[in-house]
């Protein structure tokens, strides 16, 4: 028995170990990795086709989810020239599969390229709708594809598999597009513990869309004493946000102090200094004080016109 127990423990250290080198088969890649569009107009819808690829040699079903684009596609040298009318409005909703999940199978022959062998192939399509209010500029909206396992393989059944290529879809809706705001004031906020809120009123004055975020740099005697920021938030043209972030009161030792504040856009800084007042203001409630020789006064006249009444009657 001791040896059967040792044999099974042996052969399931074997199984986990093989286990990442099986699933690392079920790969899905994307063709091209980067679609260009380029110039749509609002309202116009566009068919969109592209292919996944994989080098398994079992079928595959695969769930396609559009996701938002990040500013991280700029980078490419190629497109770093258009980030400056980039819109960062949302798009995934824009997207519509035909069919989703998709299942790729097995070719009965394979294509060797330079990122390897490739045994299974589909070509997906979907429509990308351009809203009738769309801002200008250039739009991002990647599709994610994630595959599973179908059911009995390996005897895993839906696993996921993480080993998966995004495509990036890049297209400009016509009109003019402005990345730009301006701040409004920087005011503080009420006292929370041991910390005051910094509001910066941030306005988009673009025509886009625009993730910004706040850096507010305190000031207290001439000297820097602390640089505290807001998380990022979305700004959509003409609407104005507050960015808030909280300066800890250790920090400072006077009642005024100046902000110094910035609001970063990705493709562009904003500035405005402010001098804010720290005095704490708190509502003092004094307890309430009897003057006992006014309410004996009243008390005796109050005793007196009641005996005159009495007397008045009698």
């Amino acid at each position: 028995m001791k040896v059967l127990g040792i044999l099974f423990l042996l052969i399931l250290f074997l199984f986990f170990l093989l286990l990442p080198s099986l699933s690392a088969n079920f790969s899905v890649g994307v063709s091209p990795p980067t679609i260009e569009l380029w110039n749509l107009k609002k309202g116009e819808s566009k068919i969109v086709k592209f292919y996944l690829v994989s080098p398994t040699n079992e079928p595959l079903l695969v769930k396609l989810e559009a996701e938002n684009g990040n500013l991280d596609f700029f980078d490419n040298p190629r497109y770093k020239n258009l980030v400056d009318k980039y819109s960062e409005e949302s798009v995934k909703e824009w997207v519509e599969f035909f069919d989703n999940p998709v299942e790729i199978k097995p070719a009965n022959k394979s294509l060797k390229t330079v990122g390897g062998e490739i045994t299974g192939w589909k070509e997906v399509s979907f429509v990308l709708k351009i809203p009738e209010d769309a801002e200008p500029g250039y739009h991002l909206v990647r599709i994610k594809p994630i595959p599973y396992l179908p059911s009995g393989t390996f005897g895993q059944v839906g696993t996921r598999v993480v080993a998966i290529t995004l495509i990036n879809v890049i297209f400009n809706v016509s009109g003019n597009a402005v990345r730009d705001g301006v701040i409004l004031d920087t005011t503080r906020d009420k006292i929370s513990g041991n910390s005051v809120g910094i509001n910066t009123y941030f306005k988009n004055i673009g025509t886009v869309t625009m993730r910004v975020r706040a850096i507010n740099e305190i000031y207290e005697n001439g000297e820097k004493v602390e640089t505290i920021t807001s998380p990022i938030q979305v700004a959509k043209p003409s609407q104005t946000i507050i960015l808030k972030s909280f300066l800890p009161l250790d920090k400072i030792s006077s009642q005024k102090i100046l902000v110094k504040s910035s609001v970063d856009f990705s493709t562009g800084k904003v500035y405005k200094n402010s001098t804010i007042s720290l005095e704490k203001i708190e509502e003092i409630k004094k307890p309430i004080e009897i003057d006992y020789t006014k309410l004996i006064f009243v008390g005796i006249v109050i005793l007196i016109v009641f005996i005159a009444i009495l007397y008045y009657r009698w």
